[in-house]
């Protein structure tokens, strides 16, 4: 039985890849309705690329570890799912980076490249929120926020009730992930879906922050430098917490400009990491990152620029006798290298883990922490400040071309609700602009 508030489609999330879907799944003669717990849509949307919404990335039209400045020893993948890394790949396959661009200069958009990274030319989120709600606004979509569903039923004979109050022959969730909540979050999503039997893959914080282990971080704090990151996973611990001793495995490496804070590392190579490191934490594993602290010079080139700076400081300082003792060399040796904060603990550490050196072998002691730098997460930081969501709805069930469920007829999901997570740098709204355009397909199929 049809409600008095009965759709062709209903949309369960006004956010990004939501408002898309309403857009290029509406036609003449359909109608749509959107519903929106949060007392406004797109609030998420405001907050993507610093407040100047990076639409999407070139580099998701060809995946290159050039474009996205990240390594995977067993192949490059800009999007991580729990179960199979290509899923995304295949869905913007179909609505790349240039469609994408294309459908927002179609909504009277001007794109701004910045080495690949799209924003709108007015480098304001608020205005790709506003086009996208205009354009839902012609095509007479209509949009009800303030009402969080509580129950959907699969109506007999085709079609969905949610709650008393809607019902819809078709219906698409996308009610985001659970990263970010004061934007709305919140993962109500999951619970809904998982009531029409769909299993969820255990959502975690990603592209965020990491926790360390190490004494030093407060010293560290606020000290910024490009670094070139190593994600190393040293295998499962036992039921005490410590390492089985499996050999290490390098898992990912990571270009960018990393930064310390007082309880551990952040910056876009982080948040990158995070993506696989999330994961290894969950499943407790131990985890190890090695920095290079200073990835544009070689080994020889650094350590070579260490042994003139200790020679003229044996010649001209205290001598051998007081090398590290009466006079602290970073002031001299480190000097122009490195940020003074760093080069503290540098030779900290340096000297903790070689105390009998001889003075002339700290140019290779030196160059090695610094080439070496190791540092030891233990977790991420909170949903809450983390850009997006790791684990969602399972893609093994989802059909790739059309995002609807292979478990229930006339059910589909898009967005971050999906076990699809991207990198930085336009990656993830992308993936809503794609999923949305497929499941539009399968709801005009």
């Amino acid at each position: 039985m049809k409600s008095k508030n009965h759709y062709d489609i209903i949309i369960i999330g006004g956010g990004a890849s939501g408002l898309c879907t309403a857009i290029m799944a509406k036609t003449a003669k359909n109608s749509i309705l959107i519903i929106e717990h949060n007392d406004r849509v797109g609030k998420k949307i405001l907050s993507t690329g610093n407040g100047k919404c990076n639409l999407t990335n070139l580099g998701c039209k060809v995946i290159t570890p050039e474009l996205v400045f990240v390594e995977n020893p067993e192949g490059i993948a800009p999007y991580y799912s729990a179960n199979d890394n290509g899923f995304a790949e295949q869905v913007i396959s179909e609505f790349d980076a240039e469609k994408a661009i294309a459908f927002f200069e179609n909504l009277g958009m001007i794109p701004l490249n910045k080495n690949g990274y799209i924003y709108p030319r007015s480098e304001q989120a608020a205005s790709v929120l506003d086009l996208l709600r205009f354009r839902c606004e012609e095509l007479g979509v209509e949009i009800l926020c303030g009402y969080q569903p509580v129950k959907i039923q699969k109506i007999h004979g085709g079609g969905f009730r949610i709650d008393d109050d809607f019902s819809c022959e078709k219906l698409i969730i996308a009610a985001g992930g659970q990263s970010a909540s004061k934007t709305g979050s919140d993962g109500s999503g999951y619970e809904l879906a998982k009531a029409l039997g769909h299993k969820i893959i255990k959502p975690l914080p990603a592209l965020c922050a990491l926790k360390c282990s190490d004494p030093f971080f407060k010293e560290l704090a606020g000290v910024r430098t490009d670094a070139k990151l190593h994600l190393f996973d040293l295998g499962e611990k036992d039921k005490v917490g410590n390492s089985k001793g499996q050999a290490k495995e390098l898992v990912m490496i990571v270009y960018g400009n990393l930064q310390f804070n007082n309880y551990g590392i952040s910056g876009i190579p982080v948040f990158q990491l995070s993506l696989i490191a999330s994961r290894l934490l969950a499943e407790s594993h131990e985890i190890l990152v090695k920095i290079d602290l200073l990835p544009e010079l070689s080994e020889d080139e650094l350590a070579g620029a260490f042994a003139k700076k200790i020679q003229k400081y044996l010649e001209h300082g205290n001598g051998k006798d007081n090398f590290g003792k009466n006079k602290v060399p970073s002031s001299d040796i480190f000097l122009g290298i490195l940020n003074k904060k760093l080069a503290n603990v540098i030779e900290k550490e340096s000297k903790k883990a070689h105390p009998n050196e001889k003075p002339e072998e700290y140019a290779f002691v030196y160059t090695h922490m610094i080439k070496r730098f190791k540092v030891h997460p233990t977790e991420t930081v909170s949903f809450e400040e983390a850009q997006t969501t790791l684990g969602g709805v399972s893609t093994e069930e989802i059909d790739p071309k059309t995002m609807e469920s292979k478990l229930v007829e006339g059910l589909y999901f898009t967005g971050e609700i999906v076990d699809v997570s991207g990198i930085c740098g336009g990656y993830n709204l992308q993936w809503a602009w794609a999923s949305a355009h497929a499941a539009a397909t399968g709801l005009k199929g």
